[in-house]
């Protein structure tokens, strides 16, 4: 009846896009109802899990039985989706908090170039029969812990200060996007350890003001 899929092997893919969603609304109401910190706040702890979605989608997605459609499907749907959350949602949170001038915009212009450059390489290699089994350049979904973790020195810190950190932080993770070097595959306990990290993190940005 319909041409996408929506089995369960691509449902916390559909999970991860509705935190980007709903972490953009929250960007958006800072931006056009209120300086109040919460809402950069609540917008940052959606970026978080929406990185926690993209952990654990491929890991459930090989524990279902799949056809070669549905595979090829999940893997462009997961770059869909990471475009979405870890590109585009990190803009979305900049451009709310005023940071648009002509530096930030060519900064952030790049920013998406190297993202979707380093997502389009990700598919390739994906595609191909042999396992990754290591990621060169710097995984996308790398901004869900790196804007975050900055966002709590929102209004600790001088707004200079910190959009100049955002800016220069965004100009370096575009560098890593596309810079040559080789970047551990997630395995093992890191299953349990960034989850636990992930929420540390989500209770640091709920707790600190």
């Amino acid at each position: 009846m319909f041409i996408i899929k929506w089995n369960k092997s691509v449902i916390i893919t559909y999970l991860g896009i509705i935190c980007g969603v709903v972490a953009m609304y929250f960007a958006f109401t800072q931006m056009a109802f209120s300086k109040d910190v919460s809402y950069l706040r609540y917008s940052l702890i959606f970026l978080v899990l929406a990185g926690v979605c993209d952990m654990f989608d491929g890991k459930v997605a090989r524990m279902c039985k799949r056809t070669n459609e549905e595979k090829q499907f999940g893997i462009e749907l997961d770059s869909l989706a990471d475009t979405v959350n870890f590109i585009c949602l990190p803009v979305v949170i900049m451009l709310s908090l005023g940071m648009y001038s002509l530096i930030d915009i060519i900064i952030y212009v790049i920013f998406v170039l190297c993202g979707i450059s380093r997502l389009s390489f990700f598919n390739v290699n994906a595609s191909l029969d042999s396992p990754v089994k290591y990621y060169k350049g710097l995984p996308v979904t790398s901004t869900a812990i790196i804007y975050p973790i900055l966002g709590i020195l929102h209004g600790k810190i001088d707004d200079s200060v910190f959009f100049t950190l955002y800016i220069v932080a965004t100009a370096i993770t575009a560098f890593l996007f596309i810079f040559n070097f080789k970047c551990p595959k997630l395995k093992g306990k890191a299953y349990v350890v960034i989850p636990i990290l992930a929420t540390i993190l989500v209770a640091l940005l709920v707790i600190i003001r």
